[in-house]
């Protein structure tokens, strides 16, 4: 427990039961024996639950972190009597294993959590936590629109609570651009002719890294985000496929001009994802790259980033659209639980835990551990704790300014086949393939697909 805070105790039914903490406020205070410490129930009435999650990925900081603090012997055991074991699944398994368990309607897993855009396909076998939230005074607000808008269903029923999130963060070297009396560009289009006026200034580095190999989508982040920031977007209210009209075009003639025609992209970026191309502004090669805010645990890492690039990474939200908007994707893992689920009301204890604003902020501002040390939190309220930020440089602040003008990526079953059409198109005209033409078969692929889905005839 935080050496700031002081836990009042009194035994109960033979149970230690939280009647107060000094200095944390309303969250922490018992009302007649109803709730103790994050608004978990008292007088463990679930004890000795043990709970599975479906998940992956234990090697991220955070579930590292939070996965020891809900097992045996943790804080979460000894407040609720309840234990929950974190499955491994690799994360290239994880979207078929969900799917599975859902659909086969398995009763092994308890609680699952989720990529935003797998969610449609999944949302039918998780249990509305309408009533729930309510009854918990969850406040939904604390969160970003785009994180909420991936954790409800069609119906309007909010079926995940926000669990890990990132928004898309330029990354850049401060050092190059107070060298080079450069501002900081707030535009795609200034992200450009910024790029070029550093490699004609600072020959061998290149300006701005970026990825458009086929990767889990991944050479779709910026695209996505310059297409919404232009106007345009990737399937209308009907959803049906637009993005391939004039907006569309334009935007994706800029992203693909960057590595083509600009050429202010590593020529090898027609193979790169995420690791690749970060490893650019790593090992000092590149002096921008836009990405997820959880890579500063790395760049702050004296073992992960070239001597030259440490203590010199800076960072500012993801560039918007000259003459448009700042759009840009946020990605969320919501958390919910599975409708087979046979305790769903310790699943929900769980889930109270594990996305609670002061649990978040205590991992988050946690880096005794490298390894495990993660400045990903999920609300407003903990994006800008000060805590947080003094520990994460920060980073979390300028998240959740990214945020609020955030989106996610179209909830839709049938995003999976839509995701795989566009990247590979994305890495086609990466690859030289005309972008008009190339946009224009895709948009008849996802046609096909989303008629397949029964969205329209």
């Amino acid at each position: 427990m935080d050496h700031a805070r002081k836990a009042i105790w009194r035994r109960a039914g033979g149970a230690l039961v939280l009647t107060g903490v000094l200095g944390l406020g309303t969250l922490a205070v018992q009302a007649q024996g109803a709730t103790t410490l994050y608004g978990l129930k008292a007088g463990k009435p679930y004890n000795g639950t043990k709970l599975k999650f479906l998940i992956c990925c234990l090697a991220a900081g955070q579930f590292a972190q939070l996965s020891k603090m809900t097992g045996e012997g943790s804080e979460f055991q000894k407040l609720t009597g309840i234990t929950a074991q974190w499955e491994n699944t690799p994360y290239g398994a994880l979207q078929q294993k969900e799917l599975v368990e859902a659909t086969t309607g398995g009763t092994t897993y308890d609680v699952v959590s989720w990529v935003d855009a797998w969610g449609e396909a999944l949302k039918p076998y998780l249990l509305p936590l309408n009533s729930r939230i309510k009854a918990d005074k969850i406040n939904l607000k604390d969160y970003p629109n785009a994180y909420i808008e991936a954790s409800t269903d069609s119906k309007g029923n909010i079926i995940g609570i926000p669990f890990r999130g990132h928004p898309l963060v330029l990354f850049y070297r401060k050092d190059v651009f107070k060298e080079l009396g450069l501002p900081v560009p707030r535009t795609w289009q200034a992200a450009v002719s910024t790029a070029q006026t550093i490699q004609k200034r600072k020959p061998g580095m290149v300006g701005l890294s970026a990825m458009y190999g086929v990767s889990a989508g991944q050479n779709l982040f910026s695209w996505v985000s310059m297409l919404w920031g232009n106007g345009g977007d990737i399937l209308d209210k009907n959803n049906r496929p637009v993005f391939n009209n004039a907006k569309g075009v334009q935007a994706t003639q800029l992203y693909i001009d960057m590595l083509r025609k600009d050429k202010i992209v590593p020529a090898a970026a027609t193979t790169f994802g995420e690791t690749e191309s970060s490893n650019q502004i790593l090992q000092g090669k590149a002096a921008m790259w836009v990405g997820w805010w959880w890579y500063w645990s790395q760049f702050a890492d004296p073992k992960t980033v070239a001597p030259a690039v440490l203590n010199n990474v800076g960072f500012a939200p993801a560039p918007g659209w000259a003459g448009g908007t700042t759009q840009n994707y946020a990605l969320v893992w919501p958390i919910g639980i599975f409708k087979n689920s046979k305790n769903p009301d310790a699943a929900w204890e769980f889930i109270k835990y594990v996305t609670n604003t002061d649990v978040q902020k205590k991992v988050a501002s946690n880096r005794s551990v490298p390894a495990e040390a993660d400045n990903t939190i999920v609300t407003f309220s903990g994006m800008n704790d000060p805590k947080v930020n003094a520990a994460n440089g920060g980073i979390p602040k300028v998240g959740a300014q990214a945020l609020r003008t955030a989106r996610t990526l179209p909830q839709v079953r049938s995003w999976a086949e839509i995701q795989s059409v566009l990247e590979v198109g994305i890495n086609k005209m990466a690859n030289g393939a005309d972008v008009k033409a190339t946009l224009d078969g895709m948009a008849r692929d996802v046609d096909a697909i989303q008629k397949r889905a029964g969205y329209y005839r």
